[in-house]
């Protein structure tokens, strides 16, 4: 069972769930426009293993939303990762981040050296490849400044973020409505066992969360291409591991041989994701955990895991394993 929990930072309130109690202590970092669940298939996977911590950044899923006074920054975000180390008793951890989150735990490698056991990055946002068009459309609702017009713009915010996610899976079946919930948590109500209709006003689903969409569109809004333009990737000094969709169409596989060019004082290790798109960590969470914990034990050695793996993680050839979201394991 997954521990729910909150840690304050900065007067702010993250929220993470924590599963597994030895081995080495790694976070999972998500990307955009996820939540902690996006990790939580290969969080379930590798918690028997090693100790897992799974965030909402601030301004999605169930973590605060600040509007005003804050700094939707990578760095910034980064500062945050840190503090929740020494918040957890840390001094160094394994971080792992994907999409929006790959782009934070290469940002964390770099200003915080010391601190980054090993660095795993999927998919990762980098260099001048972002943001992407249905990013920079959720970015503009942040010029509405009028509530009206702002509620009347975002009516079909749900359907469009389902829409944006099923381009980022490999097989658009792979994500089914019952998962799609909750990614569409932190956006509108979807308390489907309440009942009600969306016609009467007393439906437990469908009502939009305005706070939600407003501190994602700000992020979206924040976002600046400089952030990895300008990152010094020769501060990263931890064994990098880079794993790529194969049918990625959000981001330019190529930027994996850049980033290994400019990551010029760690080894960095290159593999492709078969069968995978952007999500890949959706598509193939077996795959993914499987090559986590072969990287861990090829750099920390077998012996710092809880138990000694034995292999079972991945998926059997041809076939693609299901998210498994199950509202008893949040």
């Amino acid at each position: 069972m997954l521990e729910k929990l909150q840690a304050e930072v900065d007067g702010q309130k993250i929220f993470y769930l924590q599963k597994g109690k030895q081995g080495p202590p790694i976070i999972f970092i998500h990307g955009v426009p996820t939540s902690s669940y996006q990790w939580l298939p290969v969080q379930n996977l590798v918690s028997s293993y090693v100790t897992t911590y799974n965030i909402d950044l601030i301004g999605m899923g169930k973590s605060s939303k600040p509007l005003t006074n804050w700094d939707y920054s990578f760095k910034n975000d980064a500062k945050i990762i840190a503090a929740l180390m020494d918040k957890w008793g840390y001094e160094k951890m394994i971080v792992a981040g994907d999409d929006w989150g790959g782009g934070i735990a290469l940002t964390f490698a770099a200003l915080y050296p010391k601190r980054t056991d090993l660095l795993i990055t999927i998919d990762p946002v980098a260099y001048h490849q972002w943001p992407v068009a249905e990013i920079e459309a959720i970015g503009r609702l942040s010029m509405i400044h009028d509530d009206g017009e702002f509620q009347k713009a975002v009516l079909d915010f749900p359907s469009k973020i389902s829409m944006v996610l099923r381009e980022m899976v490999y097989k658009p079946g792979t994500l089914t409505s019952r998962d799609l919930v909750h990614y569409l948590e932190p956006f509108e109500t979807v308390d489907y066992e309440k009942g009600g209709s969306l016609l009467n006003g007393d439906a437990g689903y469908g009502q939009l969360k305005f706070e939600g969409i407003k501190a994602l569109a700000k992020r979206c809004a924040s976002l600046d291409p400089n952030w990895m333009l300008k990152l010094d990737y020769s501060a990263i000094t931890s064994p990098v591991q880079i794993l790529w969709g194969e049918n990625d169409v959000m981001m330019d596989p190529l930027a994996r041989f850049q980033l290994k060019r400019d990551i010029i004082n760690a080894p960095v290790r290159l593999q492709i994701v078969e069968r995978a798109g952007h999500l890949c960590i959706v598509d193939r969470p077996g795959f993914i955990a499987e090559s986590i914990l072969d990287f861990i034990t090829e750099y920390r050695g077998l012996q710092v895991l809880a138990q000694p793996y034995m292999g079972g993680l991945s998926e059997p050839e041809g076939t693609i394993t299901k998210p498994y979201f199950d509202r008893n394991q949040e």
